[in-house]
């Protein structure tokens, strides 16, 4: 049984807030498009790339968080990420151009969290992964919803730029919170430079599969959060129909997100779990092939698509401190399966779209979907065979 570290007391509810951080600046901001558009004096179609912009930060610097974390610790990489985050999106209500450049420091301090909380929880509680794996999920999970649907109800009360700075605001507490796990910040010395540096994960085949499951479910996952409304809309829906599913899609996530990392610490072979995530992905993915302009046949939809893609996110980030043996180990597996991962997924929103535009109708695109989903699947299963990567 692996020793308990000593933390800070604050450590859980430090966790807990980085989970809040996770995604709500990002996912809040599609709601609110429109009177960014206006307010900038730019065209709603050019801020797509506000979507695209943390993904690109996930894939290109996942690698590079993890080797600086090994210089300067995971406690200390994490506050220096919240204070980024903190700036960054303050920035992003000033102009069009400080929009980019806030946006592109939120998916720098994301990126931090995304790899480096895995490696935390791992090395100060290696006997409770799965509960407070999914603690931070579970927070992650429900204020990415709650962003989304609260920012629209701000903004017309006061305005866009209110909204953002609350969330800015969030991002300066979880800061101070971090504070106290300063104090048991630990970085790589000379003498253990050798255990500190882990494992090279570029060169096992296992962490590799793990890599590749991680990229078709998110592949998976961000084509559905960005077509999913357009989809239900040509079926029939009507608009605000479809805004609520996909809202749906989130909030049925939420049990998922707590539940799968402590049922997957509890099993010794998880193909079961990746066989189940699946299955629900691609049986989602299959009725939308069929046009049933029907709301309660697009609530199954979105049901069976949030437990799918949930199941699989949550349980690739536990997976990172269960199928190693250390922290130095954890963060890098978390830092190789997510730089390409990431990349991989920033592929599908943009495939999907072009292949709607290309033959005016979602069949192809629902194809591609389908058969990224079956990959993953694939590739979990295969990543299952071996306890340790």
């Amino acid at each position: 049984m692996k020793a308990v570290k000593k933390h800070s007391p604050l450590l859980i509810l430090g966790l807990l807030l980085l989970g809040v951080c996770m995604r709500m600046p990002i996912t809040a901001i599609p709601s609110v498009v429109k009177e960014i558009a206006h307010t900038f004096a730019v065209a709603p179609t050019s801020l797509g790339i506000l979507t695209t912009i943390p993904l690109l930060c996930f894939g290109l610097l996942s690698a590079v968080v993890s080797s600086t974390a090994q210089r300067f610790g995971n406690e200390l990489t994490l506050e220096i990420a919240m204070v980024i985050m903190f700036i960054g999106s303050y920035l992003r209500i000033i102009n069009f151009t400080s929009l980019i450049i806030g946006t592109i420091m939120v998916g720098i301090a994301i990126t931090c969290i995304n790899v480096l909380l895995p490696a935390i929880i791992a090395d100060k509680y290696p006997d409770k992964i799965g509960s407070v794996t999914g603690i931070y999920n579970t927070a992650m999970t429900l204020f990415a919803a709650i962003g989304a649907y609260a920012i629209t109800p701000i903004t017309h009360q006061s305005s866009w730029q209110t909204a953002v700075t609350i969330i800015s605001a969030i991002a300066l507490i979880a800061a101070i919170v971090w504070l106290p796990n300063l104090k048991y910040n630990e970085r790589a010395t000379t003498s253990a430079e050798e255990p500190a540096k882990g494992t090279n994960m570029w060169k096992n085949m296992n962490a590799w599969w793990l890599l590749l499951f991680f990229g078709g479910q998110c592949f998976v996952f961000y084509s559905i959060v960005a077509w999913l409304p357009s989809i239900a809309m040509d079926a029939g829906l009507s608009s605000d129909q479809a805004s609520l599913i996909a809202g749906l899609l989130q909030l049925f996530s939420i049990p998922f997100a707590f539940l799968v990392p402590i049922i997957a610490t509890k099993m010794s072979n998880r193909q079961p779990i990746m066989l189940f995530a699946g299955i629900s992905s691609l049986v989602g993915t299959i009725m939308m092939f069929f046009p049933v302009g029907s709301f309660a046949y697009y609530c199954v939809v979105a049901l069976l698509l949030g437990m799918g893609t949930t199941t699989t996110f949550v349980l690739a980030m536990t997976l990172f401190g269960l199928k190693t043996k250390n922290a130095a180990d954890t963060r890098n597996l978390s830092g190789m399966v997510q730089s390409v991962g990431y990349l991989i997924s920033a592929l599908g929103p943009i495939i999907v779209g072009n292949l709607n535009a290309q033959t005016h109708n979602w069949f192809a695109s629902l194809v591609v979907i389908a058969i990224a989903a079956i990959f993953f699947t694939v590739c979990g299963v295969l990543a299952e065979r071996k306890q340790y990567v």
